[in-house]
């Protein structure tokens, strides 16, 4: 049975929030939004229209549009800089489902080897803090297990992504299918007035938290928010599919 011509005003009025805010709305949020839309749609049953609209999908977070794809931030934290010569030592995850945030993972990774002391006053990983912690094979299956089929993000993809095929490669395993997508070469088509696009840089120009930078966790939020502030910028809405 097809919507009347007012259910369909409604149904448009809800995706366009949706489409806004890039965030999934529980049944509650919405209902308020509907009553304070018009009283001509005050109280109007919204759930079986939702329900019958193939536009909008309905998750654990709540509902939100079928086309936001699935987003997975990547950050690792290593010894140096060379994937082949250097190993890491932190690597977190952040899941998103357009531009919200709905999941996030992290573990501290045994690199094998000492940490030198100059990547320590950076990111305040020791040696003894990494002591304990599971080697990089170990952690494989929770990786894969987190992104599953996701688009992976992150700042200055052929670093995090070098990292992380390397330590795949090392486990004997299979490097990631996924496709990637590179927050610093948006920031540099997007953001061409800032002096750098540093990944704390064009977190300060978000207005993003810089607490924790060089960390694992700290940096892939980052990443996260910088990619839902760059996503508002494109018309073409990257985190749709």
């Amino acid at each position: 049975m097809k919507a009347d011509p007012g259910q369909q005003v409604l149904a448009n009025f809800i995706y366009h929030y949706l489409a806004v805010t890039g965030r999934p709305a529980h049944p509650g949020e919405l209902r308020n939004l509907v009553d304070g839309f018009g009283r001509n749609f005050k109280g109007r049953p919204i759930l079986e229209l939702l329900q019958s609209d193939k536009r909008f999908l309905c998750r654990s977070e709540g509902w939100g549009l079928a086309d936001w794809k699935f987003f997975t931030a990547v950050d690792v934290e290593t010894t140096g800089l060379s994937p082949q010569e250097d190993r890491v030592t932190e690597i977190a995850l952040v899941k998103m489902w357009g531009t919200h945030i709905v999941a996030q993972w992290s573990s501290l990774v045994n690199p094998g080897c000492p940490i030198p002391p100059y990547i320590t006053q950076l990111t305040g990983i020791t040696d003894a803090m990494v002591a304990d912690a599971p080697a990089f094979s170990q952690l494989v299956d929770t990786i894969r297990a987190f992104i599953g089929e996701s688009t992976l993000l992150a700042h200055n993809v052929p670093f995090d992504r070098g990292f992380v095929c390397a330590e795949l490669r090392r486990a004997g395993c299979q490097p990631l299918p996924n496709p990637w997508v590179d927050t610093l070469t948006l920031a540099r088509k997007y953001l061409p007035q800032l002096p750098n696009r540093r990944l704390a840089t064009v977190a300060q120009h978000f207005g993003i938290s810089t607490a924790g930078h060089h960390r694992a966790m700290a940096d892939a939020l980052m990443v996260a928010g910088i990619f839902a502030k760059l996503n508002s910028l494109d018309d073409s809405r990257l985190a749709k599919a």
